[in-house]
């Protein structure tokens, strides 16, 4: 393979109009400052045989050489015979034929050798100026590709004629890759590596190290094994100085005048050529910063966005990027966008690619969701109690953490503290991707349910709710087909279809619904509880608080029993029915009643009584006998004014008010 041909340098006894002729068929439109000596045409190029058909390659050969100089034949014109080959590492196989168009040579062995036929017509051009020339010799279709024909020594007779030459470098192209089946001869121009490569045979001329990037630059400095050097740059098509080399800068040139680009367009999430360890970790400062597959901002593809706080582990850094760790694989981040994380914060760092899960699962007691699957994080971590149903989506590399929807958050939880769903409990897990919802909504009629999950199938912590009663959404999971609303029955999820939205100007505490009358006495239970003048929890308006332990009789209930009405101080007022829970036998002498008056005047005991400690006859616990004639003043007595609270000698105890009359002179 020859340095490179020189058009501007006719051979001696060339006609001027013919030199001419070859020159004005070179449009010097290359710009050479785009020149990369390790990266002169990219692989997807160099192979690719589709670019051009044998009618196209007749078409192009004949605009470049309109008429050729009488008594010679131009390549646009040329005849060759060629041999049968058959299929090897490199090659399929080749049907010869005993005169076939040079056009044709070049497209059947594109073919068959898996090469670009603008790579081979280029070449022809580079090493024979062939494509050109309007009076070539015989001498040139003999060595039409520089095929077998070193710098430095005499041509390989073996690879004469122009069939031999074509199907020669197309083979010796594929021959350099060492495909499978050969051995791994050709190493020293490797990609992914650095060599230093000449800019001229003469070894004085020096040389520079170029990194090697893809294997169709290999090929090029396999078959001519030099770079041009500035001043072969700086002539374009024309002669440069003693030291250079023109084979790899007119391929450039011919190429990129008359096909195009040599590479393919610009991949901005290819991974960058060097990198340097990182281990450092650190936290982001913007408020959204976006993290890329590979360190530019024009890779916009799968960006993922990390929040301000994040703390990230890096891995290897490029330039003014840093590499670092997340769920979904390796990200570039800008390092102008992080700070060091401190020792309390590394613990925190994003873990490597997550796989994914899909069971459902039961915390087997309470625990921690993490941010990380690390139990040295203690940022930002949230209670799970012991009975949460939670669906899992990603497990960690170690398969020890687990993390898991939360509602309004995803956290990570220990394996260890979990089991697998039941079939039962699988439906009702927590959804994810949660948003916060506002607005207050009536049930649009009896029959609706409250799941403790948005979905049909969860029939766990399934309750009935009244219809017509206001509810307050609170969440809506991430399709808007369902909305958790507060309810008498307490938080729970509603097929938003069973709601009507309630008109803005709707004071929430003038909705009643339909009510029925109980039978039952409650007893408050969990700590204080709150009774409004309407059955729903958005109506604060002359609110009654109850103690924890209160009995209390209803007098109206909701239709599905959701909200209770009960006689207060104030008044009657509803109190949600999750605040109650039924009143038990053993609860009639441990707790008071609510509607409870003070008293002052003196009574009398008209005949043997009991005092109880509650204004309830079943209450036996702790009773005191007191004698008929017994006198003793009020405390205090019930609303109904059926129980006396009296100040005994023994201490204040409840007496019937049937069973005592009011002292004389009181």
């Amino acid at each position: 393979m020859v340095l490179g041909f020189l058009v501007s340098a006719p051979a001696a006894g060339a006609a001027p109009a013919a030199a001419e002729t070859a020159q004005a068929n070179i449009v010097a439109a290359a710009d050479l400052s785009k020149f990369q000596a390790g990266n002169i045409v990219s692989d997807a190029v160099f192979f690719d045989r589709t670019t051009m058909s044998a009618a196209a390659i007749q078409t192009f050969l004949e605009s470049k050489v309109p008429a050729c100089q009488s008594g010679y034949t131009c390549l646009k014109d040329w005849y060759d015979s060629s041999r049968t080959t058959t299929a090897d590492a490199m090659c399929g196989a080749y049907s010869g034929g005993s005169r076939e168009r040079a056009s044709t040579i070049i497209y059947k062995v594109a073919q068959a050798c898996g090469i670009n036929p603008q790579v081979i017509i280029v070449t022809l051009q580079k090493e024979q100026g062939l494509v050109t020339h309007t009076w070539p010799s015989e001498w040139r279709f003999r060595i039409a590709m520089g095929q077998g024909c070193p710098d430095t020594a005499a041509c390989d007779t073996r690879y004469y004629g122009f069939f031999n030459q074509v199907y020669g470098a197309a083979w010796q192209f594929k021959r350099y890759a060492n495909p499978p089946g050969t051995s791994q001869f050709f190493t020293w121009y490797a990609p992914g590596n650095t060599w230093n490569i000449l800019y001229n045979p003469n070894r004085d001329c020096g040389s520079s190290p170029v990194f090697v990037q893809n294997q169709a630059t290999a090929n090029l400095y396999y078959y001519t094994p030099y770079q041009p050097n500035a001043a072969a740059l700086r002539a374009g098509y024309g002669e440069g100085d003693g030291c250079s080399a023109y084979g790899n800068r007119n391929f450039y040139n011919y190429f990129t005048d008359w096909f195009g680009s040599t590479l393919v367009p610009a991949n901005p999430c290819a991974a960058p050529s060097a990198i340097l360890p990182a281990v450092k970790t650190y936290v982001v400062t913007a408020d959204i910063l976006n993290a890329r597959l590979a360190p530019s901002t024009s890779c916009t593809k799968n960006v993922m966005k990390l929040a301000r706080g994040t703390v990230l582990q890096a891995t290897a850094g490029s330039g003014d990027w840093l590499r670092v760790n997340t769920e979904s694989g390796s990200r570039w981040v800008a390092r102008a966008y992080l700070r060091y994380a401190t020792a309390e914060e590394s613990p925190c760092a994003l873990p490597p690619k997550a796989g994914t899960a899909q069971y459902a699962y039961v915390l087997t007691g309470n625990a921690t969701g993490r941010i990380v699957p690390a139990g040295g994080c203690g940022v930002d971590s949230r209670p799970v109690a012991a009975g949460a149903i939670v669906q899992a989506f990603l497990v960690s590399a170690d398969k020890a953490w687990l993390k898991v929807h939360l509602g309004d958050v995803d956290r990570w939880v220990e394996r260890a503290e979990l089991r697998r769903a039941t079939d039962t409990e699988t439906p009702c897990a927590q959804p994810g991707g949660v948003i916060a919802a506002k607005m207050l909504y009536t049930i649009r009629g009896e029959g609706t349910s409250g799941r403790s999950a948005p979905n049909t199938s969860c029939a766990i912590g399934r309750v009935s709710l009244s219809g017509g009663t206001v509810v307050q959404a609170i969440l809506g999971n991430a399709t808007r087909d369902w909305l958790k609303v507060s309810t008498g029955r307490g938080e729970v999820w509603v097929d938003r279809s069973h709601l009507t939205r309630l008109d803005r100007d709707t004071d929430p505490c003038t909705v009643l619904p339909t009510t029925r009358t109980p039978v039952r006495s409650y007893v408050v239970q969990g700590g204080p509880a709150t009774a409004a003048i309407a059955p729903t929890t958005s109506c604060g308006q002359s609110a009654a608080t109850i103690p924890n332990g209160t009995v209390v009789k209803p007098t109206q209930g909701t239709q599905a029993g959701d909200w209770l009405l009960i006689p207060t101080a104030s008044g009657p007022r509803w109190i949600a029915r999750m605040a109650v829970r039924t009143l038990a036998l053993d609860d009639v002498c441990a707790h008071q009643p609510v509607d409870v008056l003070p008293a002052r005047l003196t009574y009398v005991v008209l005949a043997a009584s009991l005092g109880r400690i509650a204004p309830n006859a079943g209450c036996e616990t702790a009773a005191v006998e007191i004698a008929a004639g017994t006198v003793a003043p009020a405390v205090s007595g019930t609303a109904a004014g059926d129980w006396l609270k009296l100040k005994l000698p023994e201490g204040e105890y409840w007496v019937r008010r049937a069973d005592v009359a009011r002292a004389p002179g009181t």
